[in-house]
């Protein structure tokens, strides 16, 4: 079994890279750190790698200060593994993905449909509502310690993965793990408000700019919100503080597929999809050369936002009509 196969690699090795992918949410993070901590305090070796930037709502997880954002393989001694979590593909991680993909060998661990089983060895677990799952999985049959650290992180990697338990993602056995980690002292109150209700002063602002632009498409199914680079300037607000902004179409009454428009560059713009019940956006997102989960996914475009978004509609319409 590869679980096997892998819990006996982090046994027998004593140095480990471990990577998550750019832009992190909380599965990437939570689990990094999971992983991490129940390594070191089993006297391995490892580096913590993320490319970032990292949320601020992160920030007051224990070991969040141990990852590093850049790296150089001509200054680091040789590692017995590589570990990659929540990356489709090896690229995910972001632009260091040259210069770790020569670390053998290579361990993808994810739960996306769409994995291009980069690995040497491939734990992709699509049934898993998050990496978090799997790794809380990994560490029980290694025989990993456990503290409450671990605990915390792991509790972040599902919950945000799960939207708090709400998402269609959410398993019978993600419930069980976020018990057990309730039971090892986390509290669910401090990290709902650290993760997933704290908005600061320009997210909000953000936010107001944002749901003025709302447009609802193919009778009442299809919801779309546009975020550009200047509304981003005029309320002050980075990229993470649109976080989870592409849920609030899909809130409206009778739409199916949520859609957050995000302007990255000049005719550069990335579209995040949601729905709520019967569309695999999965799909919808792979036809225009992205991917994702089934309830979950997001593409990249350059080019005119009037042509993409209409050829968008279009190919939405598609999934919608009939229902």
């Amino acid at each position: 079994m590869i679980l096997d196969d892998i819990a006996n690699i982090l046994k027998r090795g004593k140095r480990f890279f471990l990577a998550s992918h750019k832009d992190p949410d909380g599965d990437a993070i939570g689990s990094l750190l999971a992983l991490g901590e129940a390594l070191i305090l089993s006297g391995k070796e490892v580096v913590l790698f993320n490319e970032g930037p990292i949320p601020d709502s992160m920030a007051f997880l224990v070991g969040i200060e141990n990852i590093v954002n850049r790296f150089n393989p001509k200054s680091e001694p040789e590692f017995d593994a590589l570990f990659v979590l929540d990356c489709g593909t090896l690229e995910r991680v972001g632009g260091n993905s040259s210069n770790i993909c020569n670390i053998t060998p290579l361990i993808n661990i994810d739960h996306h449909e769409n994995n291009s089983q980069f690995g040497d060895l491939n734990l992709v677990d699509t049934h898993s509502s998050s990496v978090g799952e799997i790794i809380y999985r990994l560490i029980q049959v290694a025989d990993l310690p456990r503290n409450k650290n671990i605990a915390e992180n792991l509790f972040v990697a599902i919950q945000t993965d799960t939207g708090s338990f709400r998402y269609g993602n959410t398993t019978k056995e993600a419930f069980t793990i976020a018990g057990e980690m309730v039971g090892c002292g986390v509290s669910p109150w401090k990290i709902s408000r650290k993760v997933m209700d704290e908005y600061s002063l320009k997210k909000l602002r953000l936010l107001e700019l944002t749901l003025k632009t709302i447009e609802i498409f193919h009778a009442g199914k299809v919801g779309l919100i546009t975020i550009t680079q200047e509304m981003f300037s005029k309320a002050k607000a980075d990229n993470f503080d649109s976080e989870r902004f592409v849920d609030y179409p899909r809130f409206i009454s009778g739409v199916e597929i949520g859609v957050l428009i995000k302007e990255l560059g000049k005719d550069y713009y990335k579209f995040s999809l949601r729905s709520n019940d019967w569309v695999n956006v999965a799909d919808l997102a792979y036809h225009f050369g992205g991917g994702g989960h089934p309830k979950a996914a997001a593409f990249t475009r350059h080019g005119s936002l009037d042509s993409i978004k209409q050829e968008f509609l279009n190919k939405a319409h598609e999934f919608v009509i009939g229902h």
